[in-house]
């Protein structure tokens, strides 16, 4: 198996400070037809979701939306690592 190394040090000392970057969330609110909770009228969810990549949509475009066969347009890295050598942040997978 790959260790993970820092991209900028190559130091091995690494942190997981967030497994949510490039991800959105958002409320959606509707109506609660649920008969057992009569005297709610409406129910709030939380959603998570991807973000979509601005530079692969650009990409899409350009090329006719051939690129968006192989690729698609969500952003997949959603890990926020820190290395505790150097100081860097970075996002990966």
């Amino acid at each position: 198996m790959a260790k993970l190394k820092c991209p900028k040090c190559k130091g091995t000392r690494i942190q997981l400070l967030s497994n949510s970057a490039n991800m959105e969330q958002f409320q959606r609110t509707g109506l609660n037809l649920n008969p057992l909770h009569p005297l709610t009228p409406f129910k709030t969810k939380t959603i998570t979701k991807e973000k979509t990549s601005a530079a692969k949509v650009g990409l899409g475009i350009l090329t006719g939306g051939t690129s968006l066969l192989i690729t698609g347009t969500k952003n997949k890295k959603h890990n926020e690592y820190f290395c505790s050598d150097c100081g860097n942040r970075w996002i990966g997978k």
